[in-house]
């Protein structure tokens, strides 16, 4: 059936109910039956409404003013209810967890097919199928509490294919994955191009789908500037590709031109970690026997996969969790557990979950005994808040928001600032905004932990990486040795290429 218009969007212009402006605006697009495109833009550009008018959520959720017309198979969208769409587009969100509805992975892979009035008996069948062609089998009678974030993203995916859609969405589906569960959505994405099913991505990391996508449409500020193939995707010139404001396709390529010095230690270590060791109740080691230092100026990142104990260490670290055994120093004084909150600031991957005063500039002084309102003006100012100090957080963007908790870091004057995954679904712009930021913090003094997935954001931002595996140790490798770098883009990239 290729060749096929399965999509097509015929000047399609779209407006918020709450907006005097258009978001989409005469947006012509075909889609053909089997292709795998790629959505991107810089955020905000009007990818997340695009898709929202796919999946039948515009209008009906999202209200709003509409021009032109959406086609799926010659028939228009706009005129067909959510509920008319289950079983023919099927949307896999970034967080998978915003689209459960069960507690154990089974009843989650029958719930859609169950809410479709399905019998019994296919509903089994349906998803005796996706368990044998997802390869879920492993998954099945678990609770959803205890998958890792790839394996969550692998019954999303399955409780999608149980209802047999044309069309998959997938939102910023790697946003939240290691490297071992990037390679597995990949690859269950090819088995899916294979099978002749119709992709549609929206992603801002897409350095895995350079061997899977079709073409790639760029959307700026809510029009349809330009589409590529493959081949011209792949091969945009750098400084086209930074114009556009679009991550690199190829991060293990590029790595070299972003070596970063490693900060110069002078005197005595300042933050020392020795024989550090953990376990849960009644659980083996997460970690064990793990050392290394840290000096003013320095920004590590935090490397490792989904299990290998990285949000442990920096729970320990940060004073949340209380070691097993070893010791943790800081100028040669060991730290307890509350000495170590007192240190440290973590910016967490969701910020909403930390931000709870009613303006960003209460925020940046929430908690602070003493008047700190010129350290929080200067805050404002470096971190390019001023026009937002008088607006509630939970009204700004998701990099605005991040920023917020970077000052709140700062007004503390924390010499210890932990980030977990910092540029999780975040465009090249703010991908180097973020950067900056740490590296000014650097500048300061202020010790820097990254975790991340990001490989061309670690290797652009980071003077060293500390490798958990899981086992035994931590190692630390110094990013401006070629040979790492090389390391580096053979176990977090290369190893994994379709």
């Amino acid at each position: 059936m290729e060749g096929i218009a399965m999509i097509t969007f015929e000047k399609f212009s779209f407006r918020y109910e709450e907006k005097d402006e258009f978001t989409l605006q005469d947006i012509s697009l075909t889609v053909q039956t089997g292709e795998f495109v790629l959505l991107t833009g810089r955020s905000g550009c009007g990818k997340t409404t695009l898709i929202r008018c796919l999946n039948g959520l515009i209008p009906h959720f999202y209200p709003g003013e509409s021009k032109g017309d959406i086609l799926l198979d010659g028939q228009s969208l706009l005129e067909r209810k959510p509920s008319d769409l289950a079983g023919k587009v099927g949307t896999v969100f970034q967080d998978p967890r915003s689209q459960f509805f069960m507690t154990d992975t089974t009843r989650e892979l029958a719930f859609g097919c169950e809410n479709m009035g399905y019998s019994r008996e296919e509903t089994i069948d349906r998803i005796a199928k996706a368990a044998l062609d997802l390869k879920l089998a492993d998954y099945l009678n678990r609770s959803i509490f205890d998958l890792s974030s790839g394996e969550k993203q692998q019954i999303a995916i399955g409780s999608v294919y149980a209802l047999l859609p044309k069309v998959y969405i997938f939102d910023e589906p790697s946003a939240n994955l290691d490297y071992a569960a990037t390679k597995r959505l990949a690859e269950i994405m090819k088995s899916l191009k294979e099978d002749g099913y119709t992709i549609i991505v929206v992603e801002h990391r897409f350095y895995y789908l350079r061997e899977l996508l079709d073409r790639a449409f760029l959307i700026q500020d809510g029009k349809l500037t330009r589409t590529f193939t493959k081949d011209e995707f792949c091969s945009l010139p750098d400084e086209t590709r930074i114009r556009y404001g679009l991550r690199t396709v190829w991060p293990e390529r590029d790595a070299g031109r972003y070596q970063k010095k490693a900060a110069p230690r002078e005197g005595s270590c300042t933050l020392k970690v020795r024989n550090l060791s953990f376990a849960y109740k009644k659980g083996p080691d997460v970690l064990r026997n793990i050392s290394f230092e840290a000096h003013r100026g320095d920004v590590i990142g935090i490397l490792g996969h989904n299990g290998a104990g990285k949000t442990t260490l920096l729970s320990i670290m940060t004073g949340l969790l209380k070691e097993k055994t070893g010791s943790i120093c800081y100028n040669e004084k060991k730290l307890s557990p509350r000495q170590r909150r007192s240190l440290s600031y973590l910016v967490m991957q969701d910020t909403d979950y930390q931000l709870f005063a009613s303006s960003v500039e209460e925020e940046l002084s929430l908690g602070m005994e003493n008047d700190c309102s010129g350290k929080v003006a200067e805050t404002l100012e470096a971190l390019e808040l001023i026009e937002y100090r008088e607006c509630h957080p939970a009204s700004l963007s998701g990099g605005q928001k991040q920023r917020v908790t970077i000052g709140a870091a700062i007004v503390r004057d924390s010499p210890v600032i932990y980030f977990d995954e910092p540029t999780s679904g975040l465009d090249y712009d703010s991908m180097v905004r973020v950067s900056r930021l740490i590296e000014q913090l650097a500048d300061a003094g202020v010790i820097v932990f990254v975790v991340s997935h990001d490989f061309e954001f670690i290797t652009r931002t980071c003077s060293e990486v500390l490798r958990l595996d899981g086992q035994d140790s931590v190692s630390s490798q110094v990013l401006t040795s070629p040979e790492i770098l090389r390391s580096l883009s053979k176990q977090y990239v290369e190893d994994w290429r379709l």
